[in-house]
């Protein structure tokens, strides 16, 4: 059994379960043992098209709808045993999928039910639930390339990248009430959607939806003479109404506060968390014309010690991840549950330019440019307003080759990871300076590894 929005009435706005008192709130799930509602086809029609203008340019373009199944699903499977409503769901550990063994089914753990029906008066509980009728994320994703040959080795690719999509996953505190405001328990809770229902939950919908703008450039050159080269940029922007991951894992620093009303989405439509508005990254490799097998100098002794040197490099230079800044506490008074005091829903007022001109690792931005909202209030800050700092790392490699035979030979390699020793800065402390004193405070870095010189001796045979 279950709360199911087929029987409680469903808010328009939201598309929340609604407490309707002129119907019971409970019945058995109509789906079996299926998570939910089952048909229909998650089609996924592609269409490319290419046009070559003439010998050394072409025009591509692409359309195609993509679907992510919920696999993730399963985590809440195994996370909720013994939880209402599946009070008991499986009696203990299980040995699934042994080796040698037959695939363990979800249907054959069924036998481990310890309990059919749950308590008498479970409405106390808290959870992470579903909504029976979460459907696939989908994805519009469309491209348009131009390609132009330069020389009879290089080519260059400059092409826009977009995407839309919708039927993202959302998941938010649920069973809270409906508005901020004053009051007692009582006051709050008769707020809430289902105010005999004890406590907030952990609600996942399909609601969510964004879209996704790039400008995407590839310079491109293939190996001869014993130079190569990749070099791609990439200038973009993600914004949308939805979670960056099944159960809002994903959302970056500060990212429980990208939903501060559950009930109102759309006020919280801004950047998300994997947008990174510019990125670098180029890669080369340069093997010397001089040595045994090269164009030059190729025998003697003078062509051992002197010849078949190979030097590689990798680069990349990207922009600094957004984040949102956030305040502790149940703020808003909508019966937040005080055990998930880790959730904090709540963004502060913005009440100055929160962004410094010369940023520091205890300073990364302007801390009085926020200010925790007033008792009863949701804070008017934007969703991720502020970016951590710039990501920059170079990685270098010298190979020198000693030719024994036509099929063996040694091979000297020096690797140098990190090769300038750049600490690049994590995100700052996102809670608002009224309650952290650390609050702006840069603590950790992206990558904690400093230089690394790695040297090896390969013997090719």
């Amino acid at each position: 059994g279950g709360i199911d929005s087929g029987v409680a009435a469903v808010d328009p706005d939201t598309g929340l379960p609604w407490y309707n008192a002129a119907t019971p709130p409970i019945q058995l799930s109509p789906y079996g043992t299926a998570w939910g509602a089952t048909g229909g086809w998650d089609m996924g029609p592609r269409v490319g098209i290419a046009w070559r203008m003439n010998s050394k340019t072409t025009i591509r373009g692409g359309f195609g709808y993509v679907f992510d199944a919920n696999q993730g699903i399963e985590q809440d499977w195994k996370a909720n045993e013994g939880q209402w409503p599946a009070n008991g769901a499986v009696g203990g550990s299980i040995a699934m999928n042994a080796t040698g063994a037959p695939l363990t089914t979800i249907q054959s753990t069924l036998t481990t039910v310890a309990k059919i029906l749950p308590a008498a008066d479970p409405w106390g509980l808290g959870s992470w639930y579903t909504d029976p009728h979460i459907q696939d994320p989908r994805a519009q994703q469309y491209n348009v390339f131009v390609e132009r040959e330069l020389g009879s080795k290089t080519a260059l690719s400059v092409g826009y990248v977009g995407g839309r999509d919708d039927r993202l996953a959302i998941t938010g505190q649920w069973n809270t009430a409906r508005t901020p405001g004053l009051g007692t328990i009582s006051q709050v809770r008769a707020r809430t959607p289902f105010p005999w229902y004890n406590t907030s939950s952990f609600y996942s919908t399909s609601n969510g939806t964004s879209n996704y703008n790039g400008l995407q450039v590839k310079l491109d050159r293939k190996f001869s003479n014993g130079l190569q080269y990749l070099a791609s940029y990439t200038w973009s922007k993600a914004i949308g109404m939805g979670g960056s991951g099944l159960f809002d894992v994903e959302n970056g620093p500060g990212g429980f506060s990208i939903w501060q009303n559950y009930y109102d989405l759309k006020a919280s439509r801004g950047v998300l968390a994997f947008s990174i508005p510019q990125m670098l990254t180029m890669e080369g490799q340069y093997i010397l014309p001089v040595g045994v097998g090269k164009r030059y100098l190729n025998h003697g002794r003078a062509a051992y010690i002197l010849g078949n040197w190979e030097a590689n490099t990798a680069v990349q230079l990207r922009s600094g991840q957004p984040y949102n800044i956030d305040v502790s506490g149940d703020v808003a008074n909508i019966e937040a549950p005080a055990g998930d005091s880790w959730f904090t829903y709540e963004r502060p007022n913005q009440v100055a330019n929160p962004k410094v001109s010369n940023p520091t690792k205890n300073a990364a931005f302007n801390t009085a440019a926020f200010q925790v909202p007033a008792t009863g209030t949701y804070g008017n800050a934007g969703t991720s307003p502020l970016y951590s700092s710039h990501f920059a790392n170079a990685d270098m490699s010298l190979f020198k080759n000693f030719p024994i035979t036509e099929q063996l030979s040694i091979n000297l390699r020096a690797e140098v990871f990190n090769v300038f020793n750049i600490q690049n800065y994590g995100v700052p402390d996102t809670n608002v300076i009224q309650q952290d004193p650390n609050a702006g405070k840069i603590t950790s870095t992206v990558s904690d590894s400093p230089r690394e010189i790695q040297l090896g001796v390969h013997l090719n045979f």
